[in-house]
C-alpha cells in the first residue's frame, strides 16, 4: 500500500507522527480535565444501556471491540488528514510536481546525503556528464574554465571586459533540476544581421547579471536559483584569462580558439596573466570533495586552463580525495592527435607537477563504422588504449562501454554516470584493492 511508503526509513516521518500522537494524547487529556471527566462516564453508561437493549445482557467484549474500532478509525482519519495536508503544502511549495510525494522526498533526501564530488573542466563533454551526475548526488560542484574566447562568448568577453560565460552557461543548464524550455532559451542564438546576431541568450543573461550584481559568484548563484540548479557551478577564476600554447616547434599560439588551428603538437599551455587568482569557493569545493573528477572535455582547452590557476592546481594536488580522469572517446584534431589514454594522463600529471590521477575511466565500446568514417574525415579517431602505460602513471584503468550509440563519438550520459558512481561508491567504502576489484566486477567493469 502507498500509505506505508511514508514509513520508509530515511523519510524522517515516523518521529514526527509519534510526536503528533503524543500531542493528540496530551490535548485529549487536557480536554478531559478541563470539561470534567464525568461526561465520559455518561457516554459509557449510554453505550452499556444500548448494548443491553440490543443483546439482553452486558457484553464487555463487544464494548471493547467497539472502542478499538473507534481508535483505529480515529488513527486512519488523522493519517489521511495529515497526508492531505502534506500534499497540499507540497503542491504550494513545489507546484507542478508529479509522482508519489513520499518517493520524491526520499529521493531528495538520498541525493542530499550523496558524496561530495568536484568536477573540473569545461566544454560540451563536461555538460554531458553533469546531466547524469545530477541524478546521483546534490553535493555536486562544477569548477569551470573561463578561458574561451570564440563565438558569442568571445564577443561578450571582448565588448564587456568580463570572463567568458559560455562554459558556465552550458554547465548551469546541464545541472538544472528540470531542463526543457529554459534549456532551449539559454541555448537560443539570435538570428538576423544586427549586433545580436549569433549571440546566445544564456551568455547575455549571465553577462547582464555580472554587470548588475558586480560579482561573478553572486551572478552564478542568482542564475542557479532561476534554473533550480542541483549543485553549484563556479568559475575557476574571476579574472579575464587568455590561454596560450607553446608548440613543440617553438611557436606560441595566443587564444583558446586559435590553438586547435595551429596544426602542431602542443608542448604546454599557460595563461595570461601567468598566475591568475582562483575563486576561493572553487578551491574550498575541491578541498572538501570526497572525489575529484577531471574531464571529459578538450584536454588542453577545457581541462588545462583550470589547472593553470595555481590555487586550483594546488588544491587538486594536495587533496586526499581520489582523482578520477574521464578520457575522451575520440582524439581532437589540433590538440590530441595520435594521443593514447596514457598520453592524456601524462599531460595532466605534467601540468600538476606529479602523478595525481588514481583512476582512469575510458571507453572500450564499439562505435558505428559510418560514424567513425565521418570523424576520420575531420582527423579524429578513437583514443587508443595502452593499459601498461596507464599503470606506469600510477593510475588504475577502468574500461566500459560508454558511447552514445546514436551519436557515436561522445559519452552516453547515463552510462558514464552509472560507471562513475559505481566507482565512487566503491571508494567511499575504503575497500582494499582485492575487494575493490571484486566490487567493480559486480558491475561488469573491467579493472586493469
Amino acid at each position: 500500500m502507498r500509505v506505508f511508503r511514508w514509513l520508509h526509513p530515511g523519510l524522517h516521518i515516523k518521529r514526527w507522527l509519534f510526536i503528533f500522537g503524543l500531542g493528540m494524547m496530551a490535548t485529549s487529556f487536557g480536554l478531559v480535565l478541563t470539561f470534567n471527566y464525568q461526561w465520559l462516564s455518561q457516554v459509557e453508561e449510554w453505550l452499556f444501556r444500548l448494548l443491553y437493549e440490543l443483546t439482553g445482557h452486558y457484553n464487555y467484549t463487544v464494548l471493547a471491540t467497539l472502542g478499538i474500532g473507534i481508535i483505529v478509525f480515529g488513527c486512519l482519519v488523522m493519517v489521511w488528514a495529515t497526508r492531505r495536508l502534506i500534499r497540499t503544502m507540497f503542491g504550494v511549495v513545489m507546484p507542478g510536481e508529479s509522482g508519489n510525494i513520499s518517493d520524491l522526498i526520499l529521493s531528495n533526501l538520498q541525493l542530499a546525503k550523496g558524496p561530495k564530488v568536484a568536477v573540473i573542466g569545461g566544454g560540451t563533454g563536461l555538460s554531458v556528464m553533469l546531466r547524469g551526475l545530477k541524478t546521483k548526488t546534490y553535493n555536486l560542484t562544477a569548477v569551470v574554465t573561463v578561458a574561451d574566447d570564440g563565438g558569442s562568448t568571445g564577443r561578450i568577453r571582448q565588448d564587456l571586459d568580463i570572463i567568458a560565460p559560455g562554459d558556465l552557461r552550458n554547465c548551469l543548464v546541464a545541472m538544472a533540476d528540470k531542463e526543457g524550455l529554459m534549456e532551449k532559451l539559454f541555448a537560443h542564438r539570435f538570428g538576423g544581421s544586427g549586433d545580436l546576431t549569433g549571440h546566445s541568450f544564456g551568455n547575455l543573461f549571465i553577462a547582464a547579471l555580472i554587470e548588475v550584481l558586480g560579482d561573478v559568484e553572486e551572478a552564478m548563484d542568482a542564475t542557479s536559483k532561476v534554473l533550480k540548479v542541483r549543485g553549484k557551478v563556479i568559475p575557476s577564476s574571476a579574472e579575464k584569462i587568455l590561454l596560450n600554447a607553446e608548440m613543440t616547434d617553438g611557436r606560441i599560439i595566443h587564444g583558446e580558439s586559435q590553438i586547435p588551428h595551429a596544426h602542431g603538437k602542443i608542448k604546454r599551455v599557460f595563461t595570461t596573466p601567468l598566475y591568475p587568482k582562483a575563486v576561493q569557493s572553487a578551491v574550498k569545493a575541491i578541498q572538501n570533495a570526497d572525489t575529484i573528477v577531471l574531464g571529459p572535455g578538450s584536454l588542453y582547452t577545457s581541462i588545462m586552463p583550470n589547472l593553470c590557476v595555481p590555487d586550483i592546481a594546488a588544491a587538486v594536488r594536495n587533496s586526499r580525495a581520489r582523482k578520477i580522469y574521464i578520457c575522451n572517446v575520440m582524439t581532437q584534431p589540433g590538440e590530441t592527435d595520435n594521443y593514447s589514454v596514457a598520453d592524456h594522463v601524462k599531460a595532466i600529471n605534467r601540468q600538476l607537477g606529479e602523478d595525481v590521477i588514481d583512476f582512469v575511466i575510458a571507453n572500450n565500446g564499439n562505435v558505428d563504422p559510418a560514424i567513425l568514417q565521418r570523424y576520420a574525415s575531420t582527423g579524429s579517431y578513437p583514443v587508443s588504449i595502452d593499459k601498461k602505460e596507464v599503470n606506469r602513471c600510477g593510475a588504475t584503468l577502468i574500461l566500459s562501454d560508454l558511447v552514445n550509440k546514436d551519436v557515436g563519438g561522445i559519452h552516453d550520459t547515463k552510462k558514464l554516470a552509472n560507471v562513475l558512481f559505481d566507482l565512487i561508491n566503491a571508494l567511499r567504502t575504503d575497500l582494499s584493492p582485492e575487494l575493490l576489484h571484486y566490487y567493480l566486477k559486480r558491475y561488469n567493469l573491467k579493472h586493469h
